[in-house]
């Protein structure tokens, strides 16, 4: 089994935590850490406070959030709703500059291995890298914004259901990311935390925002799945992720890079490196 290089993270809470502006707006969830530019993590409330004081204030961290993903409305009706329409994050926005910062380092450091395994041969199987789908390969602030961040289950899959990249678009950079490592001879996996009943709308949104793929290649969580057998029916997301790239690699490959915007993305090994993606928005133990 291999294992995921050490993680420093504050301790996990469900609480946001927001920097001041005048520190520079430097956001994120408890338990998820930036992968920026050096920026310090916010510290994490206390889990149970004894004043207010502790406590970041949950409106301004909206407005923080916002200002993050340079907020943009748009025409676009929200889907199954009319009457409100979408935002959307900017191209030019922080969080746009900082996710492409990072797809450009997996994308270098995927190019150095793929040049290493032509002169030695340090692969144990054919090269693959693993993307998850919500917040790492598709955008999904468009539904953060209008559900004011409360996951209701009804309004969310009416947009996974809509299977477009007007709702759900690329994430910065992760386009030229994929493209770039079939181009040096990877396998690219996703593996969502979705169940397998969304795998049509969610296969047609990746088409739909660009991506290319294999249909076997494209992983959605199915409590039957054997390789699953360990913990089902009550698989943790470490434990359905962790568990799932055991068998990818079990079928011949070598999980070189492994990218997502949750610590249960990453954690449970089977993958050379990792890559956190910046998530501000909610966090998913």
């Amino acid at each position: 089994m291999k294992h995921l290089p050490s993680i420093k993270r504050p301790a996990r809470t469900a609480t946001i935590a927001l920097a001041s502006a005048a520190a520079g707006m430097a956001l994120t969830l408890p338990g998820l850490a930036l992968a920026g530019h050096g920026a310090p993590a916010v510290p994490a409330p206390p889990a149970a406070p004894t004043s207010a004081d502790q406590i970041q204030n949950i409106d301004q961290v909206k407005t923080a959030i916002s200002a993050y993903y340079g907020d943009t409305p748009t025409a676009i009706p929200a889907p199954g709703d009319p009457t409100k329409t979408l935002h959307q994050f900017s191209p030019n926005s922080a969080y746009a500059h900082e996710v492409e910062g990072i797809a450009s380092n997996a994308g270098k450091f995927l190019a150095k291995r793929a040049q290493r395994h032509h002169g030695q041969g340090n692969f144990s199987g054919k090269p693959a890298i693993v993307f998850d789908i919500d917040d790492t390969t598709l955008n999904t602030f468009s539904y953060e914004i209008y559900s004011s961040y409360v996951f209701n289950v009804t309004t969310n899959t009416n947009f996974v259901n809509a299977g477009s990249a007007a709702v759900f678009p690329a994430v910065p950079g992760m386009l030229n990311l994929e493209a770039k490592a079939e181009a040096k001879g990877y396998t690219v996996f996703f593996l969502t935390g979705r169940p397998e009943s969304q795998r049509a709308p969610t296969e047609a949104n990746l088409t739909d925002a660009g991506f290319d793929f294999a249909d076997a290649n494209v992983f959605l969580k199915d409590n039957a799945s054997p390789w699953l057998a360990s913990c089902a029916p009550t698989c943790t997301r470490v434990q359905y992720k962790s568990l799932t790239r055991q068998h990818i690699e079990s079928l011949g490959f070598d999980i070189v890079a492994n990218l997502g915007d949750q610590f249960s993305d990453l954690d449970g090994g089977f993958s050379d490196r990792t890559f956190k993606i910046p998530n501000p928005m909610y966090f998913l133990p």
